[in-house]
């Protein structure tokens, strides 16, 4: 019950700031301990945010299988200055993705502390929680400036 408390806590600050999606999540993993499915937890760890990027990514290829977006639009979207900034910016996100990635499998540690940061963004920013990973990305940026500095 104890290991439910943070769960519990997040979950009450998703239901807080309308966070549907944080709200969800941890009210999904607290049933599971209070459930004892707990055997799920590292199948969930571990391919959790695969499903989470599988269907994120299927969401921006739909437009593609239902015609919204053609091979003529998309060709024509890449030459103008914010076709090329959206290449740019699409570099730079996954190169940053891939920082994040690596932050929070050698440095779960980090984690809490994204998490704290995406719920004062979504509170106070407005932001949208669907990016935890580019958090850490950032962090990892910064971490490796700081040292760089140091």
């Amino acid at each position: 019950m104890a290991q439910s408390l943070p769960l519990l806590i997040i979950f009450l600050i998703g239901v807080l700031t309308k966070n549907n999606l944080l709200a969800a999540a941890s009210a999904i993993v607290m049933v599971m301990g209070l459930l004892n499915l707990e055997r799920f937890l590292p199948m969930v760890e571990r391919r959790g945010i695969e499903v989470g990027l599988l269907f994120l990514t299927m969401s921006v290829l739909a437009p593609f299988a239902s015609g919204k977006v053609t091979l003529q639009s998309l060709g024509a979207s890449l030459v103008t200055p914010l076709g090329l900034f959206a290449v740019l910016g699409g570099m730079l996100g996954s190169y940053l993705n891939g920082q994040g990635l690596d932050m929070v499998s050698v440095q779960p540690e980090v984690v809490p502390g994204i998490l704290v940061g995406v719920m004062l963004g979504v509170w106070f920013l407005g932001g949208i929680p669907v990016g935890p990973i580019m958090a850490a990305g950032i962090t990892a940026v910064l971490a490796a400036l700081l040292q760089w500095k140091s």
